[in-house]
């Protein structure tokens, strides 16, 4: 079963960078979750993601007479690279184990709802919920 949610990501004092909001479906079941399985599971959700932007970008486009208009019109043509190879080295299993030290590291923090999880912690899970990824950034000389 899966749970969909709504995932905002920012990082303190980086006013140019905003807050990025989306929508992301979770391979957990609602209820109960250890922060350790929430982490996993949004961290395989976005390696997913990612890896479909790649192989969606990795292929060679034709660009039709408005379609070269509608993108010169935006300021960008791009017509992807063949040569490009898809993000396939990006393992989630890596990558959640680096996201779960940063989190015991005390690099990012993680809410769900306004519950701040700890390591070790659980929150209740359910269809749409709010989760907040914040990343902390050390005040210089601090």
């Amino acid at each position: 079963m899966a749970v969909a949610v709504t995932v905002t990501a920012t990082i303190t004092g980086h006013r140019r960078r905003g807050v990025r909001e989306h929508a992301l479906t979770l391979d957990l079941a609602p209820g109960e979750v250890p922060a350790r399985d929430l982490i996993s599971a949004a961290v395989a959700a976005e390696v997913a993601a990612y890896q479909a932007r790649a192989e969606e970008n990795a292929f060679v486009r034709v660009l039709t007479p408005d379609g070269l208009a509608a993108a010169l019109a935006g300021g960008s043509v791009r017509p992807g690279n063949p040569d490009v190879v898809p993000a396939a080295d990006a393992d989630p299993a890596e990558s959640a184990a680096a996201a779960l030290l940063a989190f015991e590291d005390g690099i990012f923090k993680v809410f769900v709802g306004d519950r701040e999880m700890e390591p070790g912690s659980s929150a209740w899970l359910e269809e749409g919920a709010s989760l907040l990824f914040l990343r902390l950034v050390p005040l210089a000389g601090g």
